[in-house]
């Protein structure tokens, strides 16, 4: 008999985008590790409770239902402090096809330049997406990532697991490297205060039987409305 489970997000939920508290940082771990498709590196627990405390962690939660549904996370690189990678975007199935990821990395990277007060001229932000993973492509090409190709990551060149993505008889995994344009920021500033003030911080999609379906969203946590002007 098939289970009937209520829907990750429904018409009229109110969606929080959040930095994550120190005292919160299991939570997004917790929500990875259940979740993963095996797409994602395995980042160990210390790695979110450094990102907490530096102020790079972030949670989306559904805040009808007081479900956790998304997390990104921006974890400073091995051996560099002049470079951060971007990831940990990963999205409850059931809260996918609203744009929501693409959301979250505009919030994420706005947040670590403009508002943080962490950020250096000569920071570059990094993202990796093993092959065959789609997912994330347009959430980070929407978010002003540009492409920079094919990268062979072995273990121990990051600071998480990768065995689970290698396949037999190899000993790299190969993915997709990206970096972030920094003369994007102004044009993700714009469309969040787009988003903010003329689409009153709401997304609308189709309902199941073609009605509107309406979910508003609430980053004040992360980016003050205020803030939003270039």
């Amino acid at each position: 008999m098939p289970v009937n489970r209520p829907p990750v997000i429904r018409d009229q939920d109110k969606i929080d985008f959040r930095l994550t508290e120190e005292a919160e940082y299991r939570i997004p771990f917790t929500f990875i590790e259940a979740l993963n498709e095996g797409t994602l590196a395995d980042r160990p627990v210390h790695a979110f409770l450094d990102a907490a405390r530096e102020r790079r962690l972030f949670h989306v939660l559904n805040r009808t239902t007081d479900n956790i549904i998304g997390t990104g996370v921006i974890q400073m690189a091995s051996g560099s402090a002049q470079e951060a990678e971007v990831g940990g975007l990963l999205f409850h199935p059931g809260a996918r096809g609203f744009g929501l990821a693409a959301l979250l990395v505009k919030i994420m990277m706005v947040y670590a330049i403009r508002e943080s007060g962490r950020d250096s001229p000569d920071e570059e932000y990094l993202a990796h997406v093993i092959d065959g993973n789609g997912a994330p492509l347009h959430a980070l090409l929407d978010a002003g990532f540009k492409p920079i190709g094919p990268i062979d990551v072995h273990r121990g060149d990051i600071d998480a697991v990768i065995d689970h993505m290698i396949k037999d008889g190899e000993s790299t995994v190969r993915m997709q490297g990206f970096v972030f344009d920094r003369h994007a920021i102004g044009k993700l500033v714009l469309a969040l205060s787009k988003f903010v003030n003329e689409d009153q911080s709401v997304i609308t999609r189709s309902g199941p039987a073609g009605d509107p379906f309406r979910i508003s969203v609430d980053f004040s946590n992360v980016i003050p409305p205020v803030h939003l002007s270039i």
